[in-house]
């Protein structure tokens, strides 16, 4: 049994961690944090724009951002279909497929020591559903963000998955000045708000630039980004869930350095929730 101090040291840390939904600047006009781990200084526009999603949605057609067609949601009934359609997954690491071995909540290719808890997403990273997270993170199509939230909320709530709080994976500084958003805080903030679960835009922070993972191969993915991420400032998450949200997961190295800071703070569980994964 739990004792009476543990307890409370358990809900002192969670409240710890949900304050640290506070943007670090103060909010925008609109009340959405505008820290450096939300938005680039000059893109609160693009923050507003996921505001007014619904507004759009029920005044003008739309056009699949996965196929084109004209109808009205951000992606057709033919495309969510397909995208969203269930498949056998290793329980921790999401990899699609029947796999055999499958043990202990894990695949044969799961390391034992592995800092991911549990891996849930939505389909696979593959032409033509790719497009949804490529016009979300290249062409600021940011209410494909909050249709991935939407889904990903219906997915979680059916398998029972209720972190005490979210945490997008941060952006490198220079790359959020480029793009002006981070994809991943886009998904976790509707996400959070659809669960009833804190969302701490800055639980995480990317402490330096990194070069890019597409041209990497696995060993370099993880020396790449070694040391990439502290809690700053530091605090324990002793007891607690974090969900970790991504847009993609495709060797999972940027997901388990991530689990393995919240893991060395006293984090109890982590849980990956990439929007989709590379098979």
């Amino acid at each position: 049994m739990q004792g009476h101090g543990e307890t409370e040291r358990n809900q002192w840390n969670r409240r710890a961690a949900q304050q640290r939904v506070a943007p670090r600047h103060g909010p925008d006009p609109d009340g959405r944090p505008t820290g450096t781990g939300v938005y680039a200084p000059s893109s609160q526009l693009a923050g507003r724009a996921g505001g007014i999603t619904g507004l759009w949605s029920a005044l003008l057609p739309s056009v699949c951002l996965i196929c084109a067609k004209v109808q009205r949601d951000v992606v057709c009934a033919g495309c969510a279909d397909t995208l969203l359609r269930i498949v056998p997954r290793c329980p921790r690491c999401a990899m699609p497929g029947t796999i055999p071995g499958v043990k202990a909540g894990r695949c044969d290719a799961c390391a034992d020591d592995d800092p991911i808890d549990a891996t849930l997403t939505l389909g696979n990273y593959i032409t033509p559903a790719d497009r949804l997270v490529l016009r979300l993170k290249f062409a600021a199509r940011l209410p494909a963000a909050a249709w991935i939230a939407r889904q990903m909320a219906t997915r979680m709530q059916a398998a029972g998955i209720a972190p005490d709080v979210l945490a997008p994976i941060p952006l490198a500084p220079q790359r959020l000045a480029g793009r002006g958003f981070n994809q991943a805080w886009e998904i976790a903030r509707p996400l959070g708000r659809q669960l009833g679960i804190a969302v701490s835009a800055t639980l995480l922070t990317r402490r330096r630039d990194t070069v890019s993972q597409r041209v990497l191969d696995q060993s370099a993915r993880q020396a790449n980004l070694r040391d990439a991420f502290v809690l700053d400032p530091p605090c324990r998450l002793d007891g607690l869930h974090i969900g970790l949200v991504d847009d993609v997961m495709t060797t999972g190295a940027t997901l388990r350095e991530a689990a393995r800071v919240l893991k060395a703070h006293g984090a109890a569980r982590v849980t990956a929730l990439p929007a989709l994964r590379t098979p």
